[in-house]
């Protein structure tokens, strides 16, 4: 009878080394913009004393959803389930782009009431009153395709499209009448700050603010790291998205300390 071998990561651990050395040679694109940058992102999540970062089984609303969205970017799909989830009936986006999520988040919750606000034209970013960093300006130099993805389609119906500078615009019409604010415009630190306190003003008091780009973009890490001992109930970052949470209701059950080394169950 042959021997028992147990798997380990000890037994591969010098071909993984060697084997990383010599790609750190033969490729260097995906050293700098894979291994240093996401190894980078986890530091800089493991970093903050005031975001928590949580497994998706640690948010039981959302664990077990079943969506429907574009397999390009699963933030989409969690945000979809984080609305159906909250049971939200109105939905304020900052930020429309092409309109992927916007769709995404009316396609899977059928009820929903869903607004998003955007500038009017590429030109448009030339009078905006803060200001707006370089990775963001390069959104206005591609066609412009405001809204494409859910132009035409059923769910369009349920879609209203707003136009205007984010620092200008006003809300007041949306006041505590929105029950998730997903804040994805620009990203400067600056605008990051203005969109939240834009969200607070037109939270409902079962209401949810949600945040992209965190923690890759610096203005959204810093701003997001200032205002979390803020708030009275901390936010949360998911772990494998882009995204925080803050809720006036609970929605976390958070796992013992044995809990994270467990394999997810199929």
């Amino acid at each position: 009878m042959a021997g028992r071998q147990s798997d380990s990561n000890r037994q591969i651990a010098l071909r993984v080394l060697s084997g990383a050395a010599r790609s750190s040679v033969r490729r260097r694109d995906e050293l700098r913009y894979h291994v240093v940058r996401d190894s980078w992102s986890t530091l800089k999540r493991f970093g903050s004393e005031s975001i928590a970062n949580v497994e998706i089984r640690e948010v039981p609303c959302v664990q077990d959803a079943v969506v429907e969205g574009y397999i390009d970017d699963p933030n989409r799909t969690t945000l979809a389930a984080l609305c159906q989830g909250l049971g939200a009936t109105t939905f304020f986006e900052i930020g429309t782009n092409r309109g992927r999520t916007t769709r995404t988040v009316a396609m899977n919750n059928p009820e929903i009431r869903v607004l998003t606000l955007d500038l009017p034209d590429r030109e448009a970013v030339q009078g905006v009153e803060l200001d707006v960093n370089a990775d963001d300006l390069d959104f206005f130099v591609e066609e412009w395709d405001r809204g494409e993805a859910f132009a035409g389609t059923p769910e369009a119906d349920r879609i209203e499209q707003l136009w205007g500078d984010s620092a200008q615009f006003d809300y007041s019409p949306y006041e505590s009448e929105m029950d998730v604010v997903f804040v994805d415009g620009a990203h400067s630190y600056s605008y990051v700050k203005n969109d939240t306190e834009a969200a607070m003003s037109m939270l409902s008091d079962r209401g949810a603010i949600i945040w992209d780009d965190y923690p890759a973009i610096p203005g959204v890490y810093r701003y997001l790291n200032e205002l979390a001992p803020t708030l009275e109930h901390p936010p949360f970052h998911i772990r494998g998205t882009r995204l925080v949470v803050y809720s006036r209701v609970p929605l976390l059950d958070r796992l013992g300390a044995d809990g994270y080394g467990r394999l997810h169950q199929a």
